[in-house]
């Protein structure tokens, strides 16, 4: 288990903008999800897709959102290389920029320690390249 803090990234975009992308499916893709399927749990959004891992193979994933417009949200990881992950995505307004920080425990039934944490934040830096390409194109 590793607590990651992920602060200091800003989207070049005001914190509206950002969050019109959270809450827009058509918009807010992400290449990286092979064949995203998007359910609703309740009051939760809840997405499934497949990852392509470093040794070449897919790993299936599942992840419940918990929205808190316009602060942020949290995310479950249900299923996956970081089952039992918790976290907490929070924006902090900067004109027209938006700060982002992550914060949370991620377990795994497949990586330990170092792995863990490179994983994490490999997975990090590729959300936050993709949503800043989605942002590009809204």
């Amino acid at each position: 288990m590793v607590f990651i803090i992920d602060e200091g990234s800003s989207f070049k975009a005001p914190m509206s903008k950002v969050w019109q992308l959270v809450q827009s499916p058509q918009e807010h893709l992400h290449p990286s999800q092979i064949n995203p399927q998007f359910s609703m749990d309740g009051e939760h959004p809840t997405v499934s897709f497949d990852v392509k891992m470093q040794d070449g193979k897919q790993a299936h994933n599942k992840i419940r959102m918990t929205l808190f417009p316009p602060v942020g949200f949290s995310l479950e990881y249900l299923e996956g290389p970081f089952a039992g992950s918790r976290s907490v995505n929070y924006y902090t307004p900067k004109g027209n920029e938006t700060g982002v920080t992550v914060v949370g425990e991620f377990t795994s039934p497949m990586l330990s320690g170092e792995q863990l944490k490179q994983g994490v934040m490999m997975s990090l830096e590729t959300a936050f390249k993709e949503d800043s390409e989605n942002l590009k194109r809204m």
